[in-house]
């Protein structure tokens, strides 16, 4: 018997992904056609897979990332009487039936009367003895685990190769990678600030008629049919703007689905925030609530992201009937069934019942306030303290935020908002959520900017940066569509638990002052009209660093003069071995290094030296120290030389805390003269070549 390879290997071959274990985010997938991604889309899955695999680094398994783009929403109890429902369902001891593959038609029955009590009527009803006087039946309903399966079961129906669904941007992204996996291809609506990032009516009609009249031109009926746009994704409340169109926007609503009614194209209506909007007199309105859009709408509820159930995975779909017969046919050829739990789950949240109201209110009312409130504490640190209107909430933000961060000096410089970050400006206010949990920040102030030697240009930069400077991540604008692509944008969540929040952006203004100074200051070669500043650095530093180290005899005789004088003397011999930390606006010198291309006499394989590191008062803590160390190395590794030592007095603890923390390996132990006594002092060797890698 010949055996060429083994089942494990022809798997590798065929999935060669499968050879590298990933942390973070799984393979984000491919099509099923093995096509590739078009380019739009695969952009989206690139940045997607850049925040939750490539920004990450092997650290993650003990040092925890701060994610400002998680999904989840806010730690809440579940919807009690969804949780009711499961368990009168548990006891009644029927768990050993398997379910319909529709869902028992007592729970479909409650969600009917339910979404007709939310005003879904249809028009145009087929001539079935069980449809009722709103035009709709049980089987206009069945359900799922999540909503994300069904989108992808509906896109698999409705679309051919070659069919597009227009999905407009900002948005989702991986609703978008999921249309384009079940076989579809994608096109995005960009929602523009003329508009306030909302969908334009006209410009939608225009989208659909450009993209089938270029089908109509490529394909010429190549595969006995002409692709074209088969529906368009209408997520409201849109994730990740939380913009709402309620019953106020009744004629926009009702001017969309009549643009893609007319051009035979249906409307996918993702109602899965629907819940927490603010403004409970006007939460998103279901487009199937307008009379004639019901068979052309297909509408999507979950429990996840409103009812604190995102574990549990439950959502239910309304179509027309034809579509359901589909669905179900697929549930039974994929999975079976839906489980039966999930369905008890829903009837519980969504049903028409006299005590729903009651219930709703008394879930919805803190919770819609609660979310509010963490959008004040987020938009505190963006946009300052002041930049809340409301007196009542303004305060308790300042409380909340002084409960957590008790530095005074640290909470003034918070308080007055992030540095280089704003909130993107639609036509004629800032986007601001009106449900859900995500806000956009506009970071494209920072483009640019450098920090570490690094220059800030893409949006892939802009994560890096907050990522490498305090492990902070978030999803970035290409990620989500965002249409204006020169933006440095990010997608952050605010539903973490107050403190979580609160360190988090705290962490994330360290980052932006970190940046703000880095850029502040620029890194030379000494001059002559520096060495003033050099000496008194110098004796100021040695009286800060080392008063109670080294005798106190020899600190008083330091001399801001006589240093100068030294420094002056031997500058045309050590002018290129000394760089300078300057402010760019006053030429103010806040700290310098000196350094030696000569091998150490005291250490072999040693052919450079770090000779010294000095910052002035008040300037520790900063980076500037690392910035001055960095660009030694930089300089040091064009003189093609490979090992640096660093002499260090045993008893300058954060002298050798910061070298350790930069890579240095102590080697060498050695005693200095300094006056009239010796001091131990430690070698720490750097490898120059790991250093910069």
């Amino acid at each position: 018997m010949l055996v060429k390879s083994t089942a494990i290997q022809r798997l590798l071959r065929e999935n060669p992904m499968l050879g590298e274990r990933r942390f973070g985010l799984p393979y984000v997938g491919a099509r099923l056609d093995k096509e590739e991604f078009n380019p739009t889309v695969q952009e989206i899955a690139n940045a997607i897979d850049f925040y939750g695999f490539e920004v990450r680094d092997k650290d993650i398994v003990t040092k925890k990332d701060i994610d400002l783009g998680g999904g989840n929403p806010m730690k809440y109890k579940p919807y009690p009487p969804s949780i009711d429902e499961m368990i009168k369902s548990l006891q009644k001891g029927n768990m050993y039936k398997y379910p319909y593959t529709e869902g028992d038609d007592e729970i479909r029955k409650e969600l009917l009367e339910y979404i007709e009590q939310e005003g879904f009527i249809n028009t145009e009803p087929y001539n079935y003895d069980d449809i009722d006087n709103k035009g709709l039946s049980i089987h206009n309903i069945t359900f799922l685990p999540s909503t994300s399966i069904t989108f992808n079961i509906i896109v698999n129906i409705i679309s051919k190769p070659g069919d597009v669904i227009l999905i407009p941007g900002p948005s989702y992204g991986l609703f978008t990678i999921r249309a384009e996996r079940a076989g579809a291809e994608v096109e995005i609506l960009p929602l523009e600030k003329e508009d306030d990032f909302l969908v334009n009516p006209q410009k939608l009609a225009n989208t659909i008629d450009e993209i089938n009249y270029s089908l109509q031109r490529v394909y010429n009926r190549r595969h006995g049919y002409v692709p074209r746009v088969v529906a368009f994704l209408n997520a409201n409340p849109n994730n990740p703007t939380g913009r709402v169109m309620g019953e106020k926007d009744t004629k926009l609503l009702t001017e969309i689905s009549q643009v893609c009614l007319d051009r035979g194209v249906f409307v996918i209506d993702d109602m899965v925030y629907r819940d927490i909007s603010y403004d409970e007199k006007n939460i998103a309105k279901p487009i199937a609530t307008i009379p004639g859009m019901f068979r052309n709408t297909i509408t999507l509820f979950g429990l996840s992201k409103s009812y604190g159930m995102a574990s549990l995975r439950a959502g239910f779909l309304i179509a027309d009937e034809i579509i359901i017969r589909e669905v179900i046919n697929r549930i039974f050829q994929e999975m079976d069934s839906s489980p039966d739990i999930v369905g008890r789950a829903l009837v519980g949240a969504f049903n028409a019942r006299k005590e729903r109201y009651e219930e709703y209110n008394t879930y919805f009312k803190p919770l819609r306030k609660a979310y509010q409130f963490r959008y004040n504490i987020l938009k505190a640190f963006i946009t300052g303290i002041d930049s809340i209107e409301n007196k009542r909430i303004k305060e308790n933000v300042l409380k909340t935020i002084t409960k957590y961060i008790k530095d005074e000096k640290k909470l003034h410089t918070i308080l007055k908002g992030m540095p280089y970050t704003k909130f993107p400006k639609g036509k004629n206010k800032i986007l601001e959520p009106e449900a859900g949990f995500f806000a956009i920040l506009d970071f494209t102030d920072i483009k640019g900017k450098t920090f570490q030697g690094n220059l800030i240009r893409t949006e892939k930069d802009l994560l890096q940066f907050f990522y490498k400077t305090n492990r902070l991540r978030f999803l970035i604008g290409q990620s989500i569509s965002w249409p204006y692509t020169k933006e440095l944008i990010g997608r952050v969540t605010f539903a973490m638990e107050e403190d979580e929040l609160i360190n988090a952006l705290t962490l994330m203004n360290d980052s932006l002052q970190q940046l703000v100074l880095e850029n502040s200051y620029e890194i030379r070669y000494n001059r002559i009209e520096d060495q003033e500043q050099m000496a008194h650095i110098k004796v100021d530093s040695w009286n800060e660093t080392y008063k109670g180290i080294i005798d106190d005899e020899y600190l008083a005789s330091l001399d801001y003069q006589i240093q100068k004088d030294r420094y002056i003397e031997s500058f045309d011999e050590y002018k290129y071995n000394v760089l300078v930390a300057c402010e760019k606006n006053t030429n103010k010198i806040i700290g310098y290094s000196c350094f030696s291309t000569n091998e150490n006499e005291f250490v072999d394989n040693t052919d450079c030296e770090l000779v010294s590191l000095y910052l002035a008062p008040g300037y520790t803590g900063k980076g500037i120290g690392k910035s001055l160390f960095r660009e030694t190395i930089k300089i040091l590794k064009g003189y093609n030389k490979r090992n640096m030592l660093v002499w260090c007095i045993k008893e300058n603890k954060n002298a050798i805390k910061f070298y350790q923390k930069l890579g240095g390996n102590k080697i060498a132990e050695k005693f200095a003269k300094i006056g009239s006594r010796v001091y131990p002092e430690y070698g720490f060797l750097f490898d120059i070549n790991k250093f910069e890698n």
